[in-house]
Order: C-alpha cells, then sequence, then structure tokens
C-alpha cells in the first residue's frame, strides 16, 4: 500500500513504468504476440467487460476488489493508447493533456473562466449542470449546428447500453414538456404496453409483431425507471444477480437432498426454488 494520499511525484513514475510495460508488450520484434495482433476493434469487448466488472464492486463497495478492477480498466485505456501511438495517431499524453483541459475548461466555478482563476463562474449548485452543457456546445459548434433535431445528439450504436440510451431520450422528451407527469402514469402505459405484447403472444404469433411490443415493453419500463429514480441497467444487473443467488441456495438445498440439479426436472426444481426463495425471506427478516 503506498498510503491513501497521493505522492504525484511517485505516481508520475509508477504511471510512466506501466506506459513503457504496455510499450514493451506492443514491441515489433520482442512483444507479446497476443497484444500485437490487437487492433481497437478486437479490444471493444474487454473495454465494456472490464468497465462492467468495475461497476460490479462499486456497491456496495468493495475496495480491495474495485482497485484491481480499475486497473484492468486502466490497461484498457493505455493499451489503445499504445495502439493509436504506433499507428502514430495520438499518444496517451494527449489524451490526458485532453482529458485534463477538457476538465478544467468544463468547470469555470473551480478553475475560472478559459483557465483564469481570477474569473470564476458562479459555484450555484443549480446552474452547474447548465454551465457543463454550455461548455461543451461551444467545444464543438459545427456538430451543434448539424443536430438539428431534438433528439439528433443521441446515438443508439451497437455498443451503447440499450436502457442507458433509454433513460436518455427521456430526459430530453422531459426537457420539452413530452413526458408524463408520475411513476404512476408511466406505469399505466407500462401495463398498456404488457397487454398489448400479450395480445400478440395470443391471437397474431407473429414473431415480428411480438418483437415490435416487447420492445416497447422494454422502453416504458425504462421510463418507468427513470421516474423513480432507478439506472435500469443497474436495476437489470441486481435482476440477474438475485436469480443467480438464489440457484445457488437451490442448489446447496439439492446437494443436502441428494437430488441432481441437471437431472432433477422442472417440478422438482420449482420446489427447491420455492424453499430457497422462504429461505431467503426468513434471513433476511432476521
Amino acid at each position: 500500500m503506498s498510503g491513501t494520499k497521493n505522492n504525484w511525484d511517485t505516481t508520475k513514475k509508477a504511471f510512466g513504468e506501466l506506459c513503457q510495460t504496455i510499450a514493451a508488450l506492443r514491441h515489433p520484434t520482442t512483444g507479446c504476440p497476443w497484444d500485437l495482433e490487437q487492433t481497437h476493434a478486437t479490444l471493444r469487448r474487454y473495454m465494456l467487460e472490464e468497465a462492467y466488472e468495475a461497476a460490479e464492486v462499486m456497491d456496495p463497495a468493495d475496495p480491495a476488489k474495485l482497485k484491481d478492477e480499475l486497473g484492468d480498466v486502466l490497461l484498457q485505456v493505455v493499451l489503445n493508447s499504445q495502439l493509436a501511438t504506433d499507428a502514430s495517431t495520438f499518444t496517451i499524453q494527449d489524451v490526458i493533456e485532453g482529458l485534463d483541459a477538457k476538465m478544467c475548461r468544463r468547470h469555470p466555478h473551480v478553475f475560472g473562466i478559459d483557465g483564469n482563476p481570477n474569473d470564476l463562474h458562479s459555484r450555484d449548485r443549480s446552474k452547474i449542470k447548465d454551465m457543463w452543457q454550455a461548455v461543451k456546445a461551444k467545444e464543438n459548434p459545427a456538430k451543434n449546428k448539424a443536430a438539428a433535431g431534438v433528439f439528433s445528439h443521441l446515438k443508439a450504436g451497437s455498443i451503447t447500453p440499450a436502457l442507458h440510451l433509454t433513460v436518455a431520450i427521456g430526459k430530453v422528451a422531459q426537457k420539452i414538456a413530452f413526458d408524463w407527469n408520475t411513476p404512476t402514469e408511466v406505469f399505466d402505459q407500462l401495463q398498456s404496453e404488457v397487454k398489448e405484447l400479450q395480445h400478440e403472444l395470443v391471437t397474431n404469433k407473429s414473431k415480428a409483431k411480438i418483437y415490435e411490443e416487447l420492445s416497447d415493453v422494454f422502453f416504458s419500463l425504462g421510463q418507468l425507471c427513470r421516474h423513480l429514480d432507478i439506472d435500469p441497467e443497474v436495476c437489470a444487473l441486481d435482476g440477474n444477480k438475485k436469480f443467480l443467488t438464489r440457484f445457488q441456495s437451490l442448489e446447496s438445498l439439492a446437494q443436502s437432498e441428494g437430488v441432481d440439479v441437471p437431472t432433477a426436472g422442472k417440478a422438482i426444481l420449482e420446489t427447491l426454488w420455492k424453499k430457497a426463495k422462504a429461505l431467503e425471506k426468513r434471513e433476511a427478516s432476521k
């Protein structure tokens, strides 16, 4: 442990050594074959995986695991920057300097307008977000001029988490008063979409129509989460975690009763599931 406070000299040295290590892994003759094969495209999956793994240990915070996971995220930043260095497009120094300048520029209430510490912007919390957006708009005026539509700045890319985009869409809609007023209204809309999905499942059974109605359910559910101030991505992850944790309890019960889970069959597994759920409730009530 280096302590709880940063020593900037040793931090610079440690970061420099990390960058040198990654550069060595990418050396064309003595480097690692796997690292040399990578491209920005092949590394996309690892960037996403490491980010999600870091987020997983943030709530509740597990300092030891978070330290390791943040290291893995940092690896992706440095490795991708080294690929860019090898291609003579940009360096890790460019990344750092660009980020540092951006943070100073977007926080005029801390660093001053245009970096002038004698010209501090208002620190009124209610104005900070608007100020952030105004600075962003100035950074790329051509992009903002081209984005004439209300939602033009939002992009439904192949990597963008769907529910994250759903919330972003809802926030924009709220600004132009094209939104539900209460969570109850959104819940009513969600129930309506579920009924439409049920209708297609029972009567039409067209996969295309079912798909369309199911997408409406997802969108409405995401908007309900937004109105309840719940992150739908995190909520969905916790739902997965809850299932996996309960199934582990089911497996423990199965082992104690001499049941082979893979061959037990649906009826026995349902019974064990109910027992695991009841056990979970008893533990929670203690």
